[in-house]
């Protein structure tokens, strides 16, 4: 089994598999004839196989007719994939396989570890837009489906392929889990694509040259983690041809290639990965919709068409129906969905709140401003900021809020600008309501907003 999670926990015993294959004795059921619908409009080529949860298992481009997806197993192709606890993730009397214990909860598209396929339950293609809606299955687990619905959404635009993506989770388990990594989504090619590359420089949308993501497939943990400043990543041949990725919210990725061998045979062991990825507290009851953009072709023309649709403004949050892929640690909160505020519940620890997205340059957003109101005893809270190449939150990049504990909505403005470690690229946000644990208060976050400078306050 070659797929790896993104997951940082699951190391030792997924390598034996990643290796070696499947255990010895195990017996795999035969899958389904393939049951393919395509769009074509002359420039790419995409295929879903209705028989395997209606995954992407075919892309071709214009002047490269073959099939550039991997489809070695269930756990490549191009698809959902989503995290959550508990680790491990048992139903009844059925464990996870070992090999997989530590991914927890893991609904994938495809099908599970043991080749069982998921069911598509409705499709269209009217040759414009391809809908699919499935019931996917829990990828550690032998024939168990995910309690939750995928659906995807995909239209044709020249070489750029639009995919709308949305799970609906239906679990009955109300359990608050930690924040999880989400491959959105998770995409696998022939071998033969096996240069990652990206911009992942200080200064990106200027035209400085790109970054050739380097791996090392037999390291415990194979895939390269990188923030990708211009928001895309590709995977191509040595001649510069390939497929790219973009996501205009999610500038974190993972990817990279397994094996030594280069080959176009979309069922050959060794394979090229990358995933844009968003951390999310992954609700029992969310609704949670994405989008990404894959595009054929060579790589100056991928660069060139992303960064045409990149946002080059400053990030900002308003917390009114969603967390706005801001994570929470060491405090609860009402739930999927909000009610016009995020409102955290503070516990026993000290709770963080962190949030991500396009980056920023410092200049250009100079201020923060927040909407907040705080029920409890006046506290301190604490902003901080992450830098391009930090590892770590630390109190040199940060400033501090006062908040007056009465429960009334204020907006304070935080002059960031101010503190000389406030320089270069910025690629998070971070907030700790207080200095120290404060049970039973609570937080409500409306908005925060980096503004540039001159803006109203």
């Amino acid at each position: 089994m070659m797929r790896i999670p993104v997951r940082w926990n699951v190391i030792g015993a997924v390598l034996g598999i990643l290796l070696h294959g499947v255990p010895t004795g195990w017996c795999a059921p035969s899958l389904p004839p393939p049951r393919m619908t395509y769009l074509d409009n002359g420039e790419v080529r995409v295929g879903m196989d209705l028989a395997l949860g209606g995954a992407v298992t075919f892309i071709s481009g214009k002047g490269h007719p073959g099939n550039i997806v991997n489809s070695a197993d269930l756990g490549r192709q191009i698809q959902m994939s989503h995290y959550s606890g508990p680790w491990p993730f048992e139903v009844g009397d059925k464990k996870p396989h070992p090999a997989w214990a530590g991914l927890g909860w893991n609904p994938i598209q495809t099908g599970d570890c043991h080749l069982n396929p998921s069911q598509v339950t409705e499709h269209r293609n009217d040759g414009r837009e391809l809908y699919i809606r499935c019931i996917p299955m829990q990828w550690p687990l032998e024939g168990v489906p995910g309690d939750c619905v995928f659906e995807t959404w995909t239209t044709l635009e020249g070489p750029l392929i639009h995919m709308r993506f949305r799970c609906t989770n239906r679990r009955a388990d109300t359990t608050w889990y930690r924040p999880c990594p989400q491959e959105l989504p998770a995409v696998y090619t022939v071998s033969r694509l096996g240069r990652l590359m990206s911009y992942t420089g200080e200064r990106p949308f200027t035209g400085e040259p790109l970054t050739h993501v380097a791996n090392d497939w037999r390291k415990p943990w194979p895939w390269t983690r990188f923030v990708a400043t211009e928001g895309w990543a590709a995977l191509v041949d040595e001649n510069g041809w390939g497929l790219g990725v973009f996501k205009a919210d999610a500038w974190e990725f993972h990817g990279g290639i397994h094996g030594d061998t280069r080959s176009d045979d979309p069922k050959h062991g060794s394979t090229a990965y990358v995933a844009p990825i968003h951390n999310e507290n992954f609700d029992h009851d969310i609704v949670y919709e994405h989008r990404t953009v894959l595009m054929v072709g060579e790589i100056g023309d991928l660069r060139r068409r992303f960064n045409a649709m990149a946002p080059r403004t400053p990030p900002s949050w308003r917390f009114e129906k969603d967390r706005q892929h801001w994570t929470l640690r060491d405090a609860t909160d009402e739930g999927f969905p909000l009610n016009g505020a995020w409102r955290i519940h503070l516990g026993e620890r000290l709770a963080r709140l962190e949030g991500g997205g396009p980056c920023w340059r410092a200049e250009a957003a100079p201020s923060l401003r927040l909407r907040v109101a705080y029920k409890g005893r006046p506290t301190t809270a604490r902003i901080y900021w992450r830098r391009l190449g930090d590892e770590r939150l630390d109190r040199e990049r940060s400033q501090v809020l006062v908040l007056d504990g009465s429960g009334q909505v204020r907006t304070h403005v935080i002059e960031l600008a101010r503190s000389p470690a406030y320089r270069g690229l910025m690629t998070a946000l971070a907030i700790e309501p207080g200095e120290e644990p404060r049970p039973g208060e609570i937080l409500s976050l409306y908005s925060v907003e980096l503004m540039g400078a001159g803006a109203g306050k």
